[in-house]
């Protein structure tokens, strides 16, 4: 039996289902004389010029070969190899066969390529740094003046909480030196001064006494709601004013950072992200549960008595982060600021001395950013080989702000975006594809599969073939 052959050159990828014209090419009559494979054909053939083929198509099977070898018999004479071109022969069986895509140019209506992380590729090690800034706080934070919360026995006996500025605590207790040193000015002789004490000193010291906490916090008045009265130590009235609290006052406030997200799509997986939170310390925020959202909404409740916060982080739905603290400092105030020996020694004064700010953490939530880390394969030349990289994690450093060191920190919340972008992303992607990870049929463009299985009138090894081609990745064409 004889066989029509086409013999031509074509520009050609190893791994690629490109048919070649090959009504183009030199065609030749043959007869097979002795016992050959026609998945590896050799056979002889007289041509007198010189030779330069590398693909083959015989028009009895609808096969396509690769030229392996042309050997000189003799003059005129030539001994031809080929090779079954596998990806070419059955290309119409391979483009209908449904199978899972890894990367290929499959695209649908979901955009879901576009949110899967593409792991074949190389990411710079140098990271592109973003950052954004908000308060908190609602622009309550005062560290100049701040503001004292007094809690004392009224003169009703119940306890009573006032928010005073500096020049009230003062006032407060100046005001109980003036009633002593007045109600001496009447009094002659020292018999009737020591009357007076013996008579008085109980009462005022009760006055004092009846403070039962100061505290001083790093906000303004606008924090605190209540209306403004004299304040009372038990049924002495000092004359001083202040903000009288209502029963467990709470400020609330909410704020957003906008995540400074670089990109739209799956390589916000090659972002961390840090963020600080003045009184807390800084905090890590895992990339893998919020990259689907646009910001992070901060909410910040203070409570106005004793100065304790908390702090609650959440990305969308999902809370990234819940801590809590306290920002106010004891106020050193007490009986032992009006005490009678400095009256007769004409020394009454307010207490004065340095502050202690800033109460901090006590124990601080470590949180893990392993999830947040994406690895990354190590580029182009190994598509198939899958060696990974992986990104080092960012140092978290939460701890706890206290003292007066922690005003002198900033008050605004800080998020800080550090993205490692792939390498040569575009020009990878438009010959690699994007990642696909679903049940499809092959698309002109590059194409991966795993577990690819054709059913086509082929023989094992031709489907063996075909399985590692398209699970190593192969160019439709």
């Amino acid at each position: 039996m004889s066989y029509r052959i086409y013999l031509g050159t074509a520009n050609k990828r190893i791994n690629s289902t490109l048919r070649w014209d090959y009504s183009g090419g030199e065609s030749f009559e043959i007869v097979f004389k002795r016992d050959t494979d026609l998945d590896s054909p050799v056979f002889v053939l007289e041509y007198s010029g010189t030779p330069a083929w590398n693909v083959m198509y015989i028009a009895e099977t609808s096969g396509y070969y690769w030229v392996t070898n042309i050997r000189s018999v003799r003059s005129g004479v030539w001994e031809v190899s080929a090779a079954m071109d596998v990806l070419a022969t059955f290309k119409t069986a391979i483009m209908a066969t449904p199978c899972y895509i890894e990367y290929g140019k499959n695209a649908d209506a979901s955009g879901a390529q576009t949110r899967l992380p593409d792991t074949r590729q190389n990411v710079s090690q140098v990271p592109q740094v973003f950052t954004a800034s908000a308060d908190i706080t609602g622009g309550r934070i005062n560290t100049k003046w701040g503001a004292y919360v007094l809690t004392a026995v009224g003169a009703e006996g119940g306890v009573s909480a006032y928010a005073m500025g500096a020049a009230n605590i003062k006032a407060l207790l100046n005001s109980v030196g003036r009633t002593i040193d007045d109600a001496l000015k009447d009094f002659t002789s020292v018999e009737d001064i020591l009357k007076y004490f013996t008579a008085n000193s109980l009462a005022q010291g009760s006055a004092i006494q009846a403070i039962r906490s100061c505290v001083w916090m790093p906000v303004d008045s606008g924090v605190f709601t209540g209306d403004v009265g004299e304040v009372y130590l038990g049924d002495f009235a000092t004359g001083a004013s202040g903000i009288k609290l209502g029963q467990n006052p709470v400020y609330v406030h909410t704020t957003t950072i906008n995540i400074p997200w670089p990109t739209e799509d799956w390589k916000r997986m090659n972002c961390q992200m840090l963020l600080y939170l003045p009184f807390i310390g800084t905090v890590s925020v895992p990339v893998d549960q919020c990259n689907n959202v646009a910001a992070l909404t901060v909410t910040l409740s203070l409570e106005c008595i004793t100065g304790g916060i908390s702090v609650k982080v959440d990305a969308g739905n999902y809370t990234v982060y819940a801590g809590s603290g306290n920002i106010g400092v004891p106020y050193a105030i007490g009986s032992s600021n009006v005490p009678i020996q400095n009256t007769i020694a004409g020394t009454v004064s307010a207490a004065t001395g340095a502050l202690s700010m800033g109460g901090g953490l006590a124990s601080v939530l470590t949180g893990n950013i392993g999830g947040g880390i994406q690895a990354m394969a190590s580029g182009t030349g190994q598509v198939i080989s899958g060696m990974m990289q992986t990104l080092q994690p960012v140092v978290q450093c939460a701890g706890t702000l206290g003292g007066s060191a922690a005003i002198g920190q900033s008050m605004q919340a800080t998020l800080c975006l550090l993205y490692y972008a792939p390498l040569n992303d575009d020009a990878f992607q438009a010959t690699y594809g994007f990642p696909v990870m679903r049940m499809g049929t092959p698309v002109a463009g590059f194409c991966k599969t795993r577990g690819f299985s054709l059913a086509a009138p082929a023989r094992l090894e031709e489907l063996q073939q075909i399985a590692a081609f398209m699970d190593s990745g192969v160019f439709i064409e």
